[in-house]
């Protein structure tokens, strides 16, 4: 079993873009430097786009058997954004 780093296809490699976009927003969202410079998208908004990302990432392994350890980390944060929006409902 041979696992790389990145993704060859496409439908990974925009998995592992969408959750950059994901992780670099949220950064931007929670850090001092956002009390300067607002974001103009709401927090569910970026919680979205990771999700997108999780189900790409989960398509790209189970269609093109894909094992890149960028998309088994795009899948587990979109699990930790699932059950944190759980969360949220029954609390």
């Amino acid at each position: 079993m041979k696992i790389k780093f990145w993704s060859k296809s496409k439908i990974g490699k925009l998995a592992s873009i969408f959750t950059a976009l994901f992780i670099v927003l949220m950064c931007l969202k929670l850090s001092p430097l956002s009390a300067l410079v607002r974001l103009p998208f709401p927090t569910p908004f970026i919680a979205l786009l990771g999700l997108i990302g999780s189900v790409l990432g989960v398509i790209s392994v189970f269609k093109n058997k894909e094992k890149a350890i960028i998309l088994i980390l795009s899948i587990s944060i979109g699990l930790l954004i699932f059950l944190w929006t759980i969360a949220e409902i029954v609390m």
